[in-house]
């Protein structure tokens, strides 16, 4: 049975028989017609409140822990963000995890948490998908642009969650500050510019934390400026809601909220020589990064066991080879139903803001969903949000004339 917190009350999560694995979802109402633009962070902190590092905080730019004790997450029916903490793998050096909230440009925007209805946090077994505890945090009035919604702590070697609801003045970035975080700017892009150049590298200190994250508007790209490294490995993940009603069914299943879906993430490519292809799974054509394509499809999840969604990586030091790239995402199996899955798109490039694409208009009727283009613009990488929809491959491919030839296929 649940328990319902209030601000300053905790409950135990790993005495004898429960579980191991906690995921801790957040939600907000009215979620979009407020105009706020929220973003959910965790800070892995030691007993002297900061953190041992820069990869102790996890949020859009660094979803997960090197060592995976926590992680970014899809979340469940009704909520927003949500993480996925591993107790197991949580360092000894950690006796708090503080999970918080802010409000993208609310200060210059003159935006508050008092814009909103109502707030929470729940606290669910991972493993079974039960609630354990919900927190629903006092927003009325609230003027910050920054909370601490709650925290986990270790208190005799178990597990315990403590409800805060605590205000912080200012935004992100003073927030990872305050937890011993070396971030590059004041907060998030203000907004999106033509051209993003990459900082200086210096050699002698760690670089430290992008807080960029610009989410990209339809039919304005975004130009990524190649840095005398080139651009790296460009990561490209497409993840989405969780349906409540699809629990221990397949993880795409479940996010689309029936039975029988198969949700797909995949792209076209043209080289500067002319050839032209497809990395998916349908056909088990999943490229490689160390020759042409140079792009790879890193697994397909047809069985629930990926939780952070489906990954397309592009080797970076290869980009002068590519031309452009078609990003899509399409249903193998089950019928549409796009609407219900709030999908998000990230591409995230090493030392460059992390670009998201959302599914914010919907087609029902069709099976693919062009998401972006990736174009080699004089060596740099221009991003444009498509958000586009097909019935098929073929119409997709003619639209945007990578001049294919398809015929039917399947997945082994």
């Amino acid at each position: 049975m649940s328990i319902t917190l209030q601000p300053g009350a905790n409950t135990a999560l790993t005495s004898a028989g429960s579980p191991t694995r906690v995921t801790l979802t957040l939600g907000w109402s009215p979620a979009e017609t407020s105009g706020l633009e929220i973003d959910a962070s965790a800070f892995l902190l030691t007993a002297s409140g900061k953190v041992r590092g820069d990869s102790d905080m996890v949020f859009y730019n660094n979803p997960r822990t090197p060592d995976g004790a926590i992680a970014i997450t899809p979340a469940t029916s009704g909520d927003r963000q949500a993480f996925t903490v591993e107790f197991a793998k949580v360092p000894a050096a950690i006796e708090k995890i503080a999970l918080c909230v802010t409000i993208h440009e609310g200060e210059s925007r003159r935006q508050s948490f008092g814009a909103l209805q109502s707030a929470w946090v729940r606290a669910i077994d991972a493993d079974k998908g039960q609630e354990i505890a919900r927190f629903d945090v006092p927003i009325a009035g609230r003027q910050e642009v920054a909370m601490i919604f709650c925290e986990l702590y270790r208190r005799n070697r178990e597990w315990k969650l403590r409800a805060v609801g605590q205000g912080f003045n200012g935004g992100l970035a003073p927030l990872a500050g305050s937890f011993g975080i070396d971030v590059t700017s004041p907060d998030r892009a203000s907004s999106p510019p033509s051209q993003l150049k990459s900082p200086p590298s210096p050699a002698a200190s760690p670089k430290p934390v992008r807080l960029e994250k610009i989410t990209l508007e339809k039919r304005a790209p975004i130009s990524l400026e190649k840095g005398g490294q080139g651009f790296g490995e460009v990561v490209i993940n497409l993840n989405w809601n969780q349906g409540s009603s699809g629990a221990g069914k397949g993880f795409f299943a479940r996010l689309a909220g029936s039975t029988g879906i198969d949700l797909d993430l995949g792209c076209l490519y043209k080289l500067r020589n002319g050839q032209a292809g497809a990395v998916q799974a349908l056909g088990n054509a999943f490229g490689s990064l160390q020759q042409p394509p140079y792009i790879q499809l890193l697994g397909d999840d047809r069985t629930g066991a990926a939780t952070e969604g489906e990954f397309l990586h592009i080797n970076g030091h290869h980009w002068d080879a590519l031309d452009k790239v078609l990003v899509y995402a399409f249903i193998y199996q089950g019928a549409p139903n796009w609407s219900a899955t709030d999908a998000v798109i990230t591409i995230r490039t090493p030392d460059q803001p992390t670009l998201e694409v959302r599914l914010d208009s919907h087609r029902n009727d069709q099976n693919m969903c062009a998401l972006a283009l990736l174009e080699n613009d004089r060596g740099n990488i221009k991003v444009t949000k498509l958000i586009e929809y097909f019935r098929d491959h073929a119409v997709m491919d003619q639209a945007h004339g990578f001049g294919l030839r398809w015929v039917a296929g399947r997945k082994n």
